[in-house]
């Protein structure tokens, strides 16, 4: 999530990171406070990462090689995976020690789910298999078209196999294609062209995804049922599950590139700009708020008002408080920087 690649740091790339965070929040308080469906916001942030991680992803190679890459990313996502998951397992034996005692399956069972299925910080060691893989059939092939044949090919084997909950690999089938799509733009530099257009060009383009966006998820939310939002998967394949499966990658593909045009359409406004900021303290509001679920959970929602409290609580009680520590606080520390 926290990229620093360039000096001159992408505004609208920031504030794009930045939303998508406070959708990763926003979306955990309203689904764990009362149960609401939170899908048309589940399907659409990890997508932006995931393109973002592949945009970005690209501009590395052109300065470090496949090699030198497998080992900086082993640095930047193994070492936190492990480290913040064993955060969340500590936090979560403590918790049954006080209420339960000493009760070594729980413990055990804890510990199974948080380092083994990535019920914790998955993102890290989902992106980690994601930009490795990646990476290898880079250095394997090195012409551009059999390279993206074979990405392809990947990509559609994960999504035919790929079904397995360790470390959460399902989650791989739909989040490598926009991993790639990130790449394709960067290295077509796309994303300069899209900010080229004139602003009716951009505006109808803004209306017509965000119209995209909810009509997939309108036209799915049948699919999109609850045991379906990190189930869908587990269904044995065929033409129905592909079809699900394409639905929710509309739906993310949709959603970001209508968060997209909204952060151009910020960038321009200085009042913005602590969303700016926040874009590189992404990866630290992300790992602070997993670690505090226990305590999103215990807060009371009332159900009619959860969307509108949600984001109040999500920005400014959490996310911001999170930036501020983080940047004031936390980054000072030099274990803390080493593992995120």
């Amino acid at each position: 999530m926290k990229e620093q690649i360039e000096k001159n740091r992408l505004k609208e790339m920031d504030i794009y990171k930045a939303i998508a965070v406070i959708m990763v929040v926003y979306g955990h308080v309203a689904a764990n406070t009362v149960g609401v469906y939170t899908g048309f916001i589940s399907f659409v942030h990890m997508p932006i990462f995931y393109f973002v991680s592949g945009f970005f992803l690209y501009k590395e190679m052109k300065k470090s090689s496949e090699t030198e890459l497998m080992k900086k990313k082993c640095r930047r996502f193994l070492i936190p995976y492990i480290a913040w998951s064993g955060v969340a397992f500590l936090a979560g034996s403590a918790l049954v020690v006080v209420e339960k005692g000493v009760d070594i399956g729980t413990i055990t069972d804890d510990a199974i789910q948080i380092f083994i299925y990535a019920r914790s910080v998955w993102f890290f060691i989902q992106l980690f298999c994601a930009q490795m893989l990646f990476l290898v059939i880079h250095k394997v092939v090195d012409k551009r078209v059999p390279r993206a044949v074979l990405n392809i090919v990947i990509w559609a084997l994960l999504i035919i196999f790929c079904n397995t909950e360790l470390f959460s690999m399902w989650k791989i089938k739909w989040l490598y294609g926009f991993l790639l799509l990130g790449y394709i733009c960067s290295e077509y530099d796309m994303l300069s062209k899209i900010k080229t257009c004139k602003p009716i060009v951009l505006g109808i383009a803004f209306v017509f995804c965000l119209v995209g966006w909810i009509a997939v998820t309108l036209m799915s939310s049948g699919a999109y049922s609850e045991k379906l939002i990190y189930g869908f998967d587990d269904m044995p394949f065929s033409a129905n599950t592909i079809v699900i499966e394409l639905s929710v990658w509309a739906c993310g593909l949709m959603g970001m590139a209508t968060i997209y045009l909204i952060s151009l359409f910020v960038a321009r406004f200085r009042f913005f700009d602590i969303l700016y900021r926040m874009g590189s303290y992404t990866l630290d509001i992300y790992v602070g708020h997993m670690l505090l679920i226990f305590v999103i959970k215990k807060i009371p929602m009332p159900q009619d008002l959860v969307f509108v409290l949600s984001f109040i609580v999500a920005f400014f009680f959490i996310s911001v408080p999170l930036y501020l520590l983080a940047k004031y606080i936390l980054r000072k520390i030099k274990l803390y920087r080493i593992i995120t």
